[in-house]
């Protein structure tokens, strides 16, 4: 499919003997399960998917119904058509009291996580990242943003500030399609510890167009400092997940009274 085919692009067959409808709502389902039409991304107006495939709305209706049917779309009076999300069995989750990497979360979901870097430098700390990671105003430290997919997929985009001095030379290759708490493992810096803050936040049109989301969409927003077992702060990390996509869970005990 080339880069300026829409994913809802769909060759009907006039001289096949299925009806044209059934052919639409065939080919919409095969954009699905290749991933052409993200899981929770919306599809044109009837009036404007009907244009693209020159055929009726009456044609294009009966196909968004008979998928809707199924499950595969989601039809919400007054917002349009969507792909219908993943259910909370399919989304990658993160226990909250489990210190794991992203990698590790995506892989036992059995997909395949990545990470492509957005940017990469070497600088001198802000007041924050000084403060959270004990550094001198004069030291220097790696930030890194990365966004984090899944077989593919944007869920989120990252940011990770390490102490250069600490985590040694790092290069931009280094971080990219990696764990980072992995990397930091193979020198001796395991993160085992955290702290982690985590709030509900809107996507502003910078995230929403990395992340493949509308303005406005609900995301998870995270900071973070976390400790190696010598206790040294070894990351300050800041995340915004795709809310439609990311689970958070918690465990809680009672106090048996």
């Amino acid at each position: 499919m080339s880069v300026s085919t829409p994913p809802w692009a769909i060759v009907l067959d006039s001289a096949s003997s299925l009806p044209v409808y059934m052919q639409v709502a065939q080919g919409l389902e095969q954009r699905i399960h290749s991933g052409d039409l993200r899981r929770g991304s919306a599809l044109p107006a009837e009036r404007e998917l009907a244009a693209s495939l020159r055929v009726s709305r009456v044609t294009v209706r009966q196909a968004l119904a008979l998928l809707a049917q199924q499950g595969l779309l989601t039809r919400k009076h007054g917002s349009g058509t969507f792909v219908t999300p993943p259910s909370a069995e399919e989304r990658p989750s993160r226990p909250l009291g489990l210190l794991s990497s992203f990698s590790d979360d995506v892989r036992s979901r059995g997909q395949v996580p990545g990470a492509r870097v957005l940017s990469f430098e070497l600088a001198r700390p802000s007041p924050q990242e000084a403060m959270s990671l004990a550094l001198a105003p004069g030291e220097q430290v790696y930030r890194v943003r990365r966004l984090r997919t899944s077989d593919g997929e944007a869920l989120a985009v990252e940011y990770s500030t390490l102490p250069a001095a600490l985590v040694g030379e790092l290069r931009r290759e280094d971080v990219t399609d990696a764990s980072l708490y992995a990397l930091l493992g193979g020198r001796g810096l395991q993160p085992v510890r955290a702290i982690r803050h985590l709030r509900a936040v809107s996507a502003d049109h910078g995230l929403a167009e990395l992340l493949g989301i509308a303005p406005g969409a609900a995301l998870l927003a995270t900071e973070r400092v976390s400790w190696t077992q010598g206790g040294r702060p070894v990351e300050y990390a800041r995340a915004h997940y795709r809310g439609d996509r990311y689970d958070f869970v918690m465990e809680l005990h009672g106090d048996g009274a």
